[in-house]
Parts: structure tokens; sequence; C-alpha cells
């Protein structure tokens, strides 16, 4: 993109933002296949997943998340990235076929959306990630600002039937079809909608596990969870949720179930495709997975599929913890942590936002010691860097060695996987 373009993308936004400071509602038209997606955990793999479907139908695609901005292949920028401002600068490109963007919290609370519409959204869930920052003290208000992700959809809007506050921004759905998505094929809420001929997608439980697609009475297509290989055979839960949340928005995108189907066939969480998100290395003496889990409920899901795992060694696990984060979502997160692991090394980030060194990583180590955890299976180490360090000279073949980290591919840098 050239420095014209940079400019004028600059002088473009201190106008919407000027606009914005004076109660006058500017907004930027989409003239391209476009998905807004929302959510407190699982929103980045959703917008890799549906920005991969969209390349495989043959559409150069925008991609902005909170690890950066891209076209295709190509990186835009490194670092946060989920807001409309960064969206934005990816229209600078006439070639842009198509666009996918995550838009956070933060994002959602300082710009909201500035664009008039969308094609496609999605709002995964509402929990306590982000609670008491920017005067935010409850889900339900959490569930307001994500509400305008629901509210900007034209065509297709794809809500989590299984979060209750998710299910209640149905009231402010426009779009022309609500599509509600289910892990449970018997939620009520579900059969109700498909009466009425709205659209579902749900994962039916028998064996084997399937990913169904439903307008009505009528199925579209079903897929098993075990042919996408970033559920790892069907055992990771969040991926298969990402993956009907991924399905739903690419057919209110019209692309073809068949299309879909084989993307998703494709899709492989590694560290190129889905970048520190269940990325496996197995070329070491140990088994190691790089991940990112924020807070309880997205540590349960990774302890119960670690739990499930038949390890000769030991399971180590590198948490860390962030210092703007609630005391109890701290202490909740080590809690569930606890019974999947036998040594933890407890962290934080480097940005203490607030905090005194180690009281975030303190925190979910008191979740660990008052759930059965005895003090000396646990190690605190202030720095990210020290504790990958510290983390990769513990294990041991035949062990599993878990880093959950949102720079945990700093491992790379350091030499660790060498």
């Amino acid at each position: 993109m050239n420095k014209i373009r940079r400019k004028i993308w600059k002088y473009h936004w201190k106008i919407i933002r000027f606009a914005k400071n004076h109660g006058i509602d500017l907004k930027i038209k989409l003239d391209i296949p476009s998905a807004f997606i929302t959510g407190s955990i699982g929103k980045t793999t959703t917008c890799r997943m549906l920005a991969f479907i969209l390349r495989q139908a043959g559409l150069k695609v925008a991609l902005s998340t909170s690890q950066g901005t891209f076209i295709n292949d190509t990186t835009i920028r490194i670092g946060d990235s989920s807001n409309c401002k960064y969206a934005s600068y990816l229209l600078l490109d006439k070639s842009v076929q198509a666009g996918v963007f995550e838009l956070a919290r933060g994002g959602l609370i300082d710009q909201g959306v500035v664009f008039k519409s969308c094609d496609v959204s999605a709002v995964l869930n509402v929990h306590d990630n982000h609670l008491g920052l920017n005067g935010i003290s409850s889900r339900s208000e959490m569930a307001e600002v994500k509400g305008l992700v629901a509210l900007a959809a034209k065509k297709l809007v794809a809500l989590n039937a299984d979060d209750p506050l998710v299910l209640k921004l149905v009231s402010l759905v426009r779009a022309e079809n609500i599509c509600l998505i289910s892990i449970d094929k018997d939620n009520p809420h579900l059969a109700r909608h498909m009466l009425n001929n709205g659209c579902a997608v749900y994962l039916d439980e028998a064996s084997p596990p399937t990913i169904k697609f439903y307008k009505g009475s009528t199925c579209i297509g079903e897929i098993q969870s075990s042919d996408i290989p970033a559920t790892l055979n069907g055992l990771f839960k969040p991926a298969i949720h990402n993956a009907m949340f991924a399905l739903a928005l690419a057919l209110g995108l019209d692309i073809k179930f068949e299309v879909i189907h084989e993307a998703l066939r494709r899709f492989v969480s590694d560290d190129e495709i889905n970048p520190g998100r269940m990325n496996f290395f197995n070329h070491l003496p140990f088994k190691l997975l790089i991940t990112f889990a924020d807070g309880p409920e997205a540590m349960r899901a990774l302890t119960e599929y670690v739990i499930a795992q038949n390890i000769s060694g030991k399971k180590i696990l590198m948490v860390s913890a962030s210092g703007d984060r609630l005391d109890s979502f701290l202490y909740n997160t080590g809690k569930v942590a606890a019974a999947g692991f036998d040594h933890f090394i407890c962290t934080e980030y480097d940005n203490l936002r607030g905090r005194s060194a180690l009281k975030a990583a303190s925190l979910v180590a008191n979740g660990l010691l008052e759930h059965q955890v005895d003090q000396e299976r646990i190690t605190l180490v202030a720095s990210q860097t020290e504790a990958l360090k510290t983390a990769f000279s513990m294990a041991k073949p035949g062990d599993f060695l878990v880093i959950e980290s949102y720079y945990g591919l700093k491992a790379k840098e350091l030499g660790l996987l060498d």
C-alpha cells in the first residue's frame, strides 16, 4: 500500500474521530462481502477459519484480528488490530474482495462500529475476561457492547444459543436471517427457531459426532467434527464451536457448502495458519503445545483436552496471567487447571497493568493451592522470557509441556524450538 493511500487513510480516520467526538454519526460504506466477529474468547480462530474458507472460494481476503492485519498471505501490521480503525485501513487496497474483521471489546467501546453495515456477523460468547475495564462491570453490560456487532449485519447474524446473554441479542437483530449455534442438539431455543424456519447449526453427539446445518426442517449439510483437523479428532470443543460459527457465516456469504466443507478439512491449527492457537510441535523429545486460553472457560476446555491425553511422563503447564483481570478471574483460572497437570509454572505478562510484580501470577497460584495442588508443584516466575526458559528446561522426554501465553511463540525467537 503506497504512502499516498496511507496519508488518505490517516486523514480520513481523523475526520471520523472528529465527527464521533461531536456527536456526528459518520459511517464508512463496505462494498465487499464482509463479516464482523466478536465475543470474549474464540474470535481470532473463528476469523481465521472464515478467512480461510473465503480464500478457498477464490476471494482475496482482508483480515484484521488481535494479532494484526493481513491480506491473504501478506502481513500488513503486527499487533492488536481488532477494531474498525485497522479494518478500514485494509479497504484502501482495492484488489480486496472480502473482509473478515474481529471487533473486540476495547475497539467497540472506543470507536463503536464506524461501518454502515456488514453482510454477516457473529457474537460467540460473553464471559468475564474484561470486566472492570472502561466502566463495564457486569456481563450484561458487556453483552450490550458486543450487541453492536449483532446490530450491524444485513444478511445473517450467528448467535450462541447456549449463552443466555448472547441469545437476548436476538431482539437487536435487523438482518434477514438469524442462525443459532449450539453444542447441544436438544437446546430448546434451537427447536423453536427451526420450527419458524430459522437457521441453526448444532453438534449431534451421536456416533460419529457431526456438525449439522439446518434451515427449518431441511438439512443443508453436515460435517463430521473429526474431519476438521483443528478439532484434534473431535476432542477439542472450542475448535468445533469456532467451525460451527465459521460455517454459518460462510453460508450467509453465499459460499457453497462443498467449498466450506473442503476448506474446514484443510484448516490446520498450526503456527502458520492459526499461530499461537493450539499449535503442536512434534520434533522435540517431549510433546509441546503452544496456545492461548484466556480465563476459566478457555482453561477448562484446555484442561479437559489434556486430561484425555495418554502421556508416559509429566504434564506441565506454563500459565500466563494478565494484570488487568479481576482477582476472581485469575483465581478461577488456576482452580479449573488444577486437576489437569503435574506441575505448574505461573507467570504474568511483562506489562503488569497496575499490579505489583507476581501479584497476578500469585492469584492463579492461589487457585491451584486451594484445589489440591501442593506448593512444591508450583513455580512462580516473573517474566515471560524466564518462564519460557524454565518450562523448556523442566520438560523431559515423554512429558507433555503446554505453554499458555499470548506470546507463546516467542519460544521460537529464544531458540527453544531448535
